[in-house]
């Protein structure tokens, strides 16, 4: 009988966390709601929040959980609040979520014979964390979140405390994963880190132009209509030669008049908005 009563409890357990990553799902998905222009509304995305982070209350060990707030955090810091002062604690928030969930991705990597997850070659992590459900997630969003975090305060900080390579190492692994996460995600990141990365001697060396077009062309790959990547490709081909100019203004005249996806409504209208600032500074 005791083990009949726990075996419930368990599944009761399952279907109450199931339930609140479902209600988180459910206002993510109206996260559009009531936008103003390219700038979205509190209310959904913070209900998909709460949702969320009840979900990984119950259990601190879901990928599942962490990796869609780190995704929800993320839409409200880019995409609801404005200004540096209101961004900084979403973000500082998202970075040490992003960093304890990496715990538990290497926890279960190490569990899956991975000895020093540091030390593995991106291929090693890559190749045991397919077979974990939601790490390639994780390792997606923990990235997105430093990036931001270092865009709000500071990209010499960030590089500093080596977070350009440690983002240049976990987007590199999630494209080995698999090139298909968040449409691109993983080469999207790492071209658009190649792009905006200050350039410091011994430290971020790596970093290249050349090397930004060529991610960001692999992202645009998996899915040729995201305006996002388009933006961040227009800019990095500008960057690393003048001569193709004319190729990312037309690229960006294409984002602006080209339909918005509605399951991508308000990030794809501040992609509008980016490309006409870009156009206006360029002079095109």
């Amino acid at each position: 009988m005791k083990r009949i009563m726990v075996s419930i409890l368990v599944c009761l357990a399952a279907l109450s966390l199931q339930a609140q990553v479902s209600d988180g799902d459910g206002h993510w998905a109206m996260r559009a709601e009531g936008h103003q222009g390219a700038r979205g509304m509190a209310i959904q995305i913070d209900a998909a929040m709460n949702a969320y982070r009840n979900a990984v209350k119950q259990d601190p060990n879901d990928l599942e959980a962490r990796w869609k707030l780190l995704r929800a955090m993320r839409f409200k810091g880019s995409y609801v609040v404005s200004g540096t002062d209101a961004k900084k604690p979403v973000f500082a928030e998202a970075k040490k979520l992003g960093e304890e969930s990496m715990v538990i991705v290497n926890r279960l990597l190490a569990a899956k014979g991975v000895k020093s997850v540091d030390k593995a070659s991106e291929k090693q992590v890559a190749d045991v964390a397919r077979a974990i459900p939601n790490a390639g997630e994780v390792i997606y969003w923990d990235a997105v979140a430093d990036g931001e975090w270092a865009i709000i305060f500071g990209k010499m900080a960030a590089v500093r405390a080596g977070m350009a390579d440690r983002i240049k190492r976990e987007s590199t692994i999630v494209m080995m994963i698999d090139p298909k996460i968040e449409n691109g995600g993983g080469a999207r990141v790492l071209g658009r880190l190649h792009n905006q990365t200050p350039h410091v001697p011994f430290i971020t060396g790596w970093a290249s132009d050349l090397m930004a077009v060529k991610y960001l062309k692999q992202s645009l790959a998996q899915d040729p209509t995201n305006k996002l990547t388009k933006v961040f490709l227009a800019e990095a081909m500008k960057a690393s030669n003048s001569d193709t100019k004319p190729q990312a203004v037309q690229m960006l005249k294409e984002v602006i008049n080209s339909p918005n996806d509605p399951n991508y409504l308000v990030e794809q209208l501040t992609a509008t908005e980016d490309a006409k600032a870009l156009l206006k500074q360029w002079g095109a």
